[in-house]
């Protein structure tokens, strides 16, 4: 096995059910009692909601009216992990709360004004803590179920490795609210008695809350290490929507690979922690998955969700700690919950706290759609080496460490239909702003297939599919990354509605399913076969440049592929209330694009590489045009950020003509993930030579255009040929 790059954990940070800080959560490992209650966070209006949960008591004076819990939660863990030490200079997010419970009480209040839902949105967790410690490069936000944390120390690690950053903030935060408790209830996977992984007699989970996050550099002479990061798995079973693999196959793939990326065996493990949620279909899977991994060696093995509960994205993260501590203090954790061992699962979970020397554990994480991802840490050497990568004091941002990739197909949807009728419409001056004809998307994958899927499923499904069958792939990609900005808003409308009209009492469990954020990637998996890393970004209109950023990791990683798709849905009632540019828009808009990207083969086609997110734009463009000519810039600015426009227009004057500097969201749509659809014009725009959306058309005699997003953070990728 090739020696990995080892990225080093130098700071820790946690809050779950029973502590506040590491040395509760330490202290509870040692002596666990379990806490779980009836939620106090929301009212619960009807008997069906008396379920327990596990809360966390906030310290006093931290839970403000102002600002969502989730982002206090997420403040508080990483406080403590970056305490003593110099700020991040990237943050990589797990979530899939976000502001939901604030939106929530909004919505049943009939609340109309978006200032109320400023916080709905996933990345403004991320932001929230961008803001805190003055980061200045990336801000990522990802939301893959209950997998979530562990897939943003995964792109932490990958985005370290690619020289993108030396000093990375990355976890998960997660809040108990209204949509999750009562989702999970209508899906009766909730314990009236508390959650009891691994036991004969368990009956589904325990809803939590809580966060924890990392501190992650390739080396530090500034702090000491933890322990060592020194490898991370991911999988999609791209087996059902809900229920894991019965063979747990998928799970054992990803544990494969965090054992392969550390360069370790099986053997080397001394410490399991279980991803044991106490549900029987996901203890099943996961016990099967462990035995084909480890086969009669065993190490010692343990849930710990039947002490935090299970605080969905933010799992991983505390899990993450935890797994730390065994590493440092030799304390292997309990499966608590457990009374009656189920004999079936061929395990032997710890009964009681365990003290023993080990040199490597591997935690699991996985969540709906399928996705699974592990991580591998191991005790760090001392002292550790100093940090290499990236020139110390410097930012990383525009230092683009991730390849130019080769389009070998794209793909968008507008008004106007798909990328063809949208590619027409604007050489004969039309515009293609509006809401996607269904007749665009119908027939893209099979109905029988989408015949219980909404809008946005629907839009995705036909996007991956028309690329897949464009490149005449019959395999399917490396890597499925997807973005939206908002997720699935009309199976999240419903099922709220519903939820308040019946008092808490009823809703459907299909809506909740599907109104996760990583729904639409979860059934490209299905509908493509595809066992490939599968994520989804949600970073408001830097959600496609997140996913593009995500898909060109996982090919510097090694993927031969990925497919990379953003999209967003009109949703009459939560769009503008989210997105105020669609509510000031003379136009409603939605769709997207698709890209299969591969590594550049010198091959014939327009390339595409991401170059960077900064706080500062300015600085930003700075690195990126002073040694690179650029036929044009397509420009864009969300609503409320027209102030950062200004200077980066005159910016750009320096280097390109003012007509050559080209806004498009006003020529093409406003929803957050139009960057998409308008690189998938700049693909066909460098190949023609000509780029229309500009009046008169602008030539294109390099075939070179910047695309600029210009927002709370900037992002900025070229188009290429």
């Amino acid at each position: 096995m090739s020696q990995p790059v080892p990225v080093f954990v130098t700071g820790i940070g946690v809050v779950c059910a029973g502590a506040n800080d590491v040395g509760e959560l330490r202290r509870q490992l040692a002596h666990p009692v379990g806490r779980f209650q009836i939620p106090t966070v929301f009212p619960v209006k009807h008997p069906s909601g008396e379920l327990p949960a596990a809360q966390v008591v906030l310290p006093a004076g931290t839970d403000k009216p102002d600002l969502p819990r989730t982002h206090h939660l997420a403040f508080l863990a990483a406080r403590q992990a970056v305490a003593g030490g110099p700020p991040p200079d990237a943050i990589v997010v797990g979530t899939t709360t976000g502001g939901i419970a604030t939106t929530e009480a909004a919505l049943e209040a009939g609340i109309v004004s978006p200032e109320a839902y400023r916080h709905h949105g996933l990345d403004t967790v991320a932001l929230h803590l961008a803001d805190a410690f003055a980061v200045r490069g990336p801000v990522l936000t990802v939301s893959t179920a209950c997998s979530s944390a562990t897939v943003a120390l995964s792109i932490a690690t990958k985005l370290l490795r690619a020289g993108l950053a030396k000093r990375v903030l990355a976890g998960g935060a997660d809040c108990l609210s209204r949509l999750t408790f009562h989702g999970f209830r209508q899906l009766q996977l909730v314990a009236p008695e508390g959650c009891m992984p691994m036991d004969a007699n368990r009956t589904g989970m325990t809803v939590g809350e809580g966060a924890g996050f990392l501190v992650l550099e390739l080396g530090s002479d500034e702090r000491p290490a933890l322990a060592v990061l020194s490898g991370t798995g991911l999988s999609c079973d791209a087996h059902h929507a809900t229920r894991p693999h019965p063979e747990g196959t998928g799970a054992a793939l990803a544990m494969r690979r965090a054992l392969a990326d550390a360069g370790l065996e099986p053997a080397a493990i001394g410490y399991v922690n279980l991803h044991g949620t106490g549900t029987p279909d996901n203890d099943a899977a996961e016990a099967r998955a462990v035995r084909q991994v480890f086969a009669e060696a065993q190490p010692p093995l343990s849930s710990t969700k039947g002490l935090t509960g299970h605080a969905l994205a933010a799992a991983g993260g505390i899990e993450a700690v935890i797994s730390i501590l065994a590493l440092r203090d030799g304390l292997l954790p309990a499966n608590i919950g457990l009374t009656t061992l189920d004999e079936t699962l061929d395990l032997s979970p710890l009964r009681v706290p365990m003290t023993a020397h080990v040199s490597a554990v591997l935690s699991n994480s996985f969540g709906f759609g399928g996705n699974n991802a592990c991580v591998v840490f191991e005790k760090a050497p001392s002292p550790i080496p100093p940090a290499h990568g990236v020139e110390r004091g410097r930012s990383p941002a525009g230092d683009a460490g991730v390849p130019a990739l080769r389009i070998a197909a794209a793909a968008c949807l507008t008004a106007r239909g798909g990328l063809d009728e949208t590619w027409a419409a604007l050489l004969a001056g039309e515009s293609p702003v509006g809401l996607v004809p269904d007749t665009a998307f119908a027939k893209a994958a099979p109905a029988a297939f989408v015949r219980r899927l909404r809008r946005l499923p629907r839009l995705m499904l036909a996007l991956a599919q028309t690329v897949q069958s464009a490149n005449g792939r019959t395999v399917p990609p490396g890597a499925i990354v997807a973005g939206t900005a908002w997720g699935p808003l009309a199976e999240t409308q419903d099922f709220l509605r519903k939820l308040f009209e019946s008092g808490d009492q009823f809703s459907s469990p299909m809506d909740f399913v599907g109104s996760v954020h990583n729904a639409p990637a979860g059934q490209i998996a299905l509908l493509l076969g595809c066992q490939a890393p599968n994520l989804t970004c949600s970073a408001g209109q830097r959600s496609f440049g997140q996913a593009l950023l995500c898909g060109s990791l996982e090919i510097a990683s090694g993927a031969d592929s990925a497919l990379v798709v953003a999209a967003e849905a009109f949703e009459p009632k939560l769009s503008p209330l989210f997105e105020p540019a669609l509510a000031a828009s003379r136009l409603l808009s939605d769709g997207g694009a698709a890209f299969l990207l591969v590594p550049d083969d010198n091959a014939p086609g327009a390339r595409l590489r991401w170059l960077g997110e900064a706080a500062d734009g300015l600085v930003l463009l700075d690195r990126i045009i002073e040694n690179t000519p650029y036929d044009a810039v397509m420009l864009a600015a969300p609503a409320g950020q027209e102030a950062k426009l200004e200077p980066i227009r005159s910016r750009l004057a320096r280097t390109v003509s003012p007509e050559r500097i080209v806004p498009y969201p006003d020529r093409l749509g406003q929803h957050a993930s139009i960057a998409a659809a308008a690189t998938a014009i700049a693909a066909r725009a460098v190949a023609a030579g000509v780029l229309p959306l500009a009046a008169p058309p602008v030539s294109l005699a390099r075939r070179r255009l910047l695309l600029v997003e210009i927002g709370p953070r900037s992002t900025v990728f070229e188009v290429f040929a």
